[in-house]
């Protein structure tokens, strides 16, 4: 299912990807499916030995679930900062 044979770089993957998931969140506050493209580019750009798109995919899902599950991202939320920004303006 990984596509990363060794355990240990799977789990270094994981947490970069996290740390990417992080600093991103720091700056901006996307949707799902926006903070899902940008970890697929980084993490591409990083690692080209990662060949599977669908199984980075599913990496890249499960660091966004536990995101989720810790409320640092979500729609509800990216929906009302946007609807604020443009009642402001």
């Amino acid at each position: 299912m990984n596509p990363i044979k060794n355990k240990k770089d799977f789990e270094t993957t994981i947490d970069e990807i996290r740390n990417f998931a992080y600093s991103y969140l720091e700056k901006y506050r996307p949707s799902q499916q926006q903070l899902k493209i940008y970890l697929y580019k980084k993490l591409i750009k990083k690692k080209q030995k990662i060949s599977n798109k669908k199984e980075v995919f599913n990496l890249i899902d499960s660091v966004i679930k536990s995101l989720v599950d810790q409320k640092f991202i979500g729609d509800k939320y990216y929906s009302d900062v946007k609807s604020r920004a443009f009642l402001r303006k």
